[in-house]
């Protein structure tokens, strides 16, 4: 019944929808919708790493799959053009919902997107899902970013902050603010409770041909219960982490004074620092070049105060993009180019105690000891795919109990976008990983693997806003199970 239902809900969306978006350019400019039909396959049964990655959890992990998409939003209005004056006020919403069927039979929904916002000038408030990312870097091509990649699930919460880049008037906009601040939910099986504090904070820097950017985000996990706590109470007081909101300034600021955690009957563990921190140090430069903008960027990863004094040099996410400007019509165009380097070996050194120091090595990225499934939400990793939950790795290799079991990586990733004419448009995907296990668990020897995508988008002549798309995507290595899989399907944009 329930099965039933759900796909009723996405034909009377999809009817309703058509009717509404047909008529877009005559009614208001700022709705938009879509809706897709399509099916994956894969040699083995699982889904291909670059055909799930970075999807905000929509792609199935499993293959043979049908799946039914939709999207319907609503966007700001800046500028109206009824009165010609700016509209100070306005209000945003969007939702998407997707159905898959897999081949076991079984139904599935999930939710990567629904949500509601008004603003007030260039500055919003926000809640629920919406699909974002969390630093400086290729928003198109990248391979995904540090602390916040869109490879899981957004995790719901209530947000304040700008739209995009701010100007600031005093400044004649030579500075310009990115900033928000947010309370999130994590909704997860083996632990109850679990809040999210993030906030991030970016400036650019010049008005013309070049600009310089720099900031960071900050993301906490923190709160909860759980039964398995109970079993381990130098991590918890009787399955309890700390959860009152008198605690709050300690989250936001990172910081804990002394004794406290005795003072308010916590276990030791939070001595420390409450809760599970993690975030990036971003710089980036942007510029142009006859006819292309180049887009530098580097994202530096930090867990404790050891890599936030940068010990864990040389590790985070390197990056550059080439971008064709628009107005460039040749009929075969590279439009979109990236390279990107990411490492994260390092992570403050080999050891957790080092003699003579006061700083803490062995960052063990995304791992945590109370909560045992780390930086992930729904299974899937909140931050870059690239470490990779031990469920996804090939389990005749995996030997290790951490939910991470390789988070020590080397990856060279190229990322390209062209067109041919106006009707095909193609996305290739290379990525080859070295990994060499956890902090004091190493692969020996070193692992690695080699996977691709290669995406084509066609317009249908004769269809108006109607596109065929097609992927065909491939793991080869000692990381994943081998394998070879594709997506065919087919979008209705209104």
């Amino acid at each position: 019944m329930r099965r039933t239902f759900t796909l009723s809900v996405f034909a009377v969306f999809a009817i309703i929808s058509g009717q509404l978006f047909a008529q877009k350019n005559t009614i208001v400019s700022n709705l938009e919708a879509s809706a897709e039909a399509g099916a994956y396959l894969s040699s083995n049964g699982e889904t291909p790493f670059w055909l799930r990655t970075n999807q905000f959890g929509a792609v199935p992990d499993r293959a043979t799959a049908g799946v039914l998409q939709a999207t319907a939003r609503r966007n700001y209005v800046f500028y109206d053009s009824l009165t010609n004056r700016k509209r100070k006020f306005d209000w945003s919403a969007g939702v998407s919902p997707v159905g898959v069927y897999n081949k076991a039979n079984k139904f599935e929904f999930v939710l990567p997107e629904a949500h509601a916002s008004v603003r007030f000038k260039r500055v919003e408030l926000w809640v629920g899902r919406r699909r974002e990312v969390m630093g400086l870097g290729d928003t198109t091509l990248s391979s995904g970013f540090y602390a916040m990649s869109g490879n899981s699930l957004p995790v719901p919460k209530v947000q304040i902050g700008t739209v995009g880049f701010s100007p600031l008037k005093f400044t004649g906009n030579f500075v310009a603010v990115h900033a928000g601040f947010a309370h999130g939910w994590f909704n997860t099986d083996y632990i109850q409770g679990v809040r999210l504090h993030q906030k991030f904070l970016y400036l650019r820097l010049g008005k013309h041909k070049s600009k310089f950017y720099l900031g960071l985000n900050h993301n906490v996990m923190w709160a909860g219960h759980s039964d398995y706590l109970k079993l381990h109470p130098e991590l918890a007081v009787n399955g309890e982490l700390p959860s009152s909101w008198s605690i709050y300034p300690n989250v936001v600021l990172a910081f804990t004074s002394k004794n406290w955690f005795e003072k308010n009957g916590y276990g030791a563990f939070d001595s420390y620092r409450v809760g599970n921190h993690l975030g990036s140090y971003d710089i980036a430069f942007e510029t142009k070049i006859d006819r292309y903008r180049l887009f530098v960027y580097h994202q530096h990863p930090f867990e404790d105060v050891s890599s936030m004094l940068f010990k864990n040099i040389p590790d985070g996410l390197y990056g550059a993009n080439l971008k064709l400007l628009p107005g460039q019509g040749n009929a075969v165009a590279l439009t979109h180019l990236t390279l990107e380097f990411l490492t994260t070996k390092d992570q403050s050194g080999s050891e957790f105690y080092i003699p003579g120091s006061k700083y803490q090595g062995a960052d063990n990225y995304f791992n945590h000891t109370q909560y045992s499934e780390g930086w992930s939400y729904q299974g899937r990793t909140v931050g870059t795919p690239f470490i990779i939950p031990g469920k996804d790795m090939d389990q005749s290799k995996l030997g290790n109990y951490r939910y991470f079991p390789n988070n020590r990586v080397n990856v060279y990733y190229l990322g390209a976008q062209g067109r041919v004419g106006r009707s095909l448009a193609l996305t290739l995907k290379f990525s080859y990983s070295k990994n060499f296990g956890t902090p004091g668990a190493d692969f020996d020897p070193p692992r690695g693997q080699f996977s691709s995508v290669l995406g084509a988008q066609y317009a249908v002549p004769g269809l108006q806003n109607t596109s065929i798309i097609a992927r065909v995507a491939t793991d080869q290595g000692d990381i994943f199970t081998k394998r070879t899989g594709g997506y065919i399907g087919i979008r209705k944009n209104w």
